[in-house]
């Protein structure tokens, strides 16, 4: 029986800024690997979910799968050796599996999308499963510019150096063609309709 499982990468909040850098370097190695990997056809949807906040610094891959190829994502992660690279300069402070709802709308069923019509709720899974997909492949595309050099014996200024750098251009692409790329278009699908922004703003990209 399939369910949702969650896998948190606790990652250490410095004295300074959350090093964001340190999310491409764990999708990019870690989670990625398991994306294309010979068990991705044993897994019909997942995600990944960035936050910070409140001295919180989590990243989270949610995968929709059986007990037994779970368990095979944990074992994965266990015995990467970038996963070793991040545990030994304490980088990452604990990975966190929870096990969630057997439907596929539960992904989507916390506090922000409680107020979500059952039919949304039903569907979006696919929708931010898309998204994933794309930002992931991406990475994949833009980071021969960036992080060829990274394997396993670098030490964590190159590794901070590389994904800064990767992250920046991300955020440019973002920054400069996410309006026309991803709310455009999105907005184009539902008929130019107007989109209500809160607290009180419509608008349509």
């Amino acid at each position: 029986m399939c369910k949702w499982y969650s896998f948190d990468f606790r990652i250490a909040w410095p004295e300074e800024q959350p090093k964001t850098w340190v999310d491409l370097f764990i999708i990019d190695k870690i989670i990625w690997n398991i994306i294309i990997s010979e068990n991705k056809s044993k897994f019909e949807l997942w995600r990944i979910h960035r936050r910070w906040a409140d001295k919180i610094h989590e990243l989270t891959f949610d995968c929709y799968t059986d007990k037994k190829t779970a368990s095979w994502i944990e074992e994965f992660i266990n015995k990467n050796e970038f996963y070793g690279v991040l545990q030994k300069n304490l980088i990452i402070t604990k990975l966190k599996i929870r096990e969630g709802g057997t439907n596929i709308q539960d992904i989507a069923d916390d506090q922000s999308t409680r107020n979500w019509p059952k039919e949304l709720k039903k569907v979006w899974p696919y929708y931010i499963n898309g998204c994933c997909e794309m930002f992931l492949k991406l990475i994949d595309d833009l980071k021969k510019d960036f992080t060829s050099n990274i394997n396993e014996t670098s030490n964590k200024s190159e590794i901070e150096k590389s994904y800064t750098e990767l992250e920046n251009e991300l955020t440019k692409i973002w920054q400069y063609h996410g309006n026309n790329a991803f709310f455009h278009h999105i907005n184009a699908i539902f008929g130019y309709s107007s989109l209500y922004i809160q607290p009180q703003l419509w608008a349509r990209f």
